[in-house]
């Protein structure tokens, strides 16, 4: 009787959709079974998941902390997907019948989680990395579209101009998307500055070397300097030499 005592009984718990009933890294030895709904365990964080199982009614979760006596860290979290009823059962109502077990059987259990233990982290591992990925885009984005403060002359015209047209303009940022230019109004009757107009554009950056490329013009607003437009150009057939030497510039 006083055996019976002892040992914790059976509780039946309710988590609502979405709430945490196991955390990884946190201490625990209960173990569960689902009476209804659905769990997911994972790794990671709650931004960057790598999902390990989806478990159903009659599943059990928690069953690691029973073989190393709850002394290392849950190794995954535990998540009710739908509303969640469980049954939590303390290990001491188990110990005795894992006692009684033949030796060869909790050889063979024990091993079994090891691997699952180890097959758990190599999932984690090959999962992408989320939260990387998106820092990653983000910086990417931010270099293509950077813009830096620049004051140098660029020769522009249209294409397919039969006249070879060349005209003066002034670069006033430059990103590895495409340059700002600054051009006085009288360019205008000369050639025209129209939305999504292509231009041919002359670029001499920190070397001697003048690189042509193809830019389309994206945006055309009044300049603050008296007198001129404010151009914003989009690189259409920017070659990896003009990248290179803009990144190279861009850096300093």
């Amino acid at each position: 009787m006083t055996e019976k005592k002892d040992v914790p009984p059976i509780v039946n718990l309710s988590y609502p959709k979405g709430e945490l009933v196991i955390k990884e890294g946190d201490y625990g030895s209960s173990i569960y079974k689902i009476l209804s709904g659905r769990v997911r365990v994972f790794k990671g964080s709650q931004r960057n998941k790598t999902t390990l199982a989806i478990l159903e009614r009659g599943e059990i979760f928690g069953e690691m902390a029973f073989f190393d006596f709850g002394l290392t860290p849950r190794s995954a979290s535990v998540e009710a997907i739908d509303g969640l009823e469980t049954e939590v059962w303390h290990p001491a109502r188990l110990s005795k019948e894992y006692a009684n077990m033949p030796p060869m059987l909790r050889y063979i259990a024990k091993q079994t989680l090891k691997r699952l233990v180890r097959m758990n982290k190599i999932v984690q591992e090959l999962a992408p990395d989320k939260e990387k990925e998106e820092r990653v885009n983000t910086e990417s984005y931010k270099r293509k579209y950077f813009r830096k403060k620049w004051n140098q002359e660029i020769i522009y015209g249209p294409v397919g101009s039969s006249c070879n047209l060349r005209l003066c303009g002034i670069i006033k940022d430059v990103s590895l998307n495409g340059v700002g230019i600054e051009v006085p109004y009288e360019n205008t009757k000369k050639c025209k500055h129209t939305l999504n107009g292509e231009l041919i554009t002359e670029i001499q950056l920190c070397s001697e070397k003048t690189i042509n490329t193809i830019s389309i013009i994206r945006s055309i607003r009044r300049s603050e300097k008296l007198g001129c437009l404010f151009l914003g150009l989009e690189f259409k057939d920017a070659s990896r030499d003009l990248l290179k030497q803009i990144s190279r510039f861009m850096m300093f």
